[in-house]
């Protein structure tokens, strides 16, 4: 009896274990509030996006362009008005820049936006270290050696630099002389040690002669051990600052044997 008791409850307990695996899962019902919420605002915001590229209101109008000295207007008012018209979020800034990149005279550009309807351009024009002349034309040179403005002349506070006809002067390029190169050395020594140039004068043998803003010159001689000679020339004017006006020039050809020739005047004083 006690068996049969123990075999049925072996069998109920199976019939349940087998009922229990048969019921089904309990699943999850959707959001159905949540995904229309989605639909909804994707339709929203899709028509919004749709409207603001179509919109005339959000069409450039007006570019103001700042920082335009040395380039040419024109070129880059060509640049800058190729964006009027065009939708002011969808409009590529990169393009114009490129094309404004390309002028010699630009350094760096910036360009933003003024919603709803004007755009500006702002323009950093690269600095010259010195006006490098052949006789003929000028042009001028960065410290690197790229020339990127020609002018018609000497320009107010920056040195010139006059050289033989051999260096083409062409914006856009970098020098291909060493004298040039040597020259801007010198310029970048003497700004160093605030030495005030207005000239540097380079003869068919490479020799260098610099004019001073007050009036007397010096003679380098071939561009070697320049820092040195740049060093005796600030040392001469510190600790004799009447040699400006005393002197005709100083002889720094030989640095371990500087000279300097007194003006007529000097001489006759003594």
């Amino acid at each position: 009896m006690k068996k049969v008791r123990q075999a049925a409850t072996r069998t109920s307990a199976r019939q349940e274990a087998r009922s229990a695996r048969r019921l089904p899962r309990n699943k999850k019902r959707p959001n159905y509030r949540l995904l229309f919420s989605c639909f909804c605002m994707s339709l929203i915001l899709s028509g919004f996006i749709t409207y603001a590229l179509q919109t005339p209101n959000l069409a450039v109008k007006k570019v103001k362009v700042k920082g335009v000295n040395l380039c040419d207007r024109q070129i880059i008012d060509k640049y800058a008005t190729s964006m009027e018209g065009k939708n002011i979020l969808s409009l590529s800034k990169a393009k114009v820049c490129s094309a404004i990149l390309g002028v010699s005279e630009v350094k760096k550009v910036k360009i933003g936006r003024s919603l709803p309807d004007k755009m500006w351009v702002q323009i950093i024009e690269r600095k010259p270290t010195a006006v490098v002349s052949d006789g003929h034309s000028f042009c001028m040179i960065q410290g690197d050696g790229l020339f990127f403005h020609r002018t018609t002349g000497p320009a107010k506070n920056i040195p010139l630099i006059e050289i033989s006809k051999d260096e083409v002067l062409k914006p856009g390029r970098k020098t291909s002389s060493s004298k040039v190169e040597s020259a801007l050395e010198v310029v970048k020594l003497a700004r160093s040690k605030k030495l005030k140039i207005s000239k540097i004068s380079i003869d068919h043998d490479g020799d260098m002669c610099l004019n001073m803003v007050s009036g007397f010159y010096v003679k380098l001689g071939q561009p070697d051990n320049i820092a040195r000679k740049m060093s005796l020339l600030r040392s001469a004017i510190v600790y004799r600052p009447s040699i400006e006006g005393e002197a005709q020039y100083i002889d720094l050809s030989c640095p371990s044997a500087p000279v300097w020739k007194p003006k007529a005047d000097a001489r006759n004083a003594t």
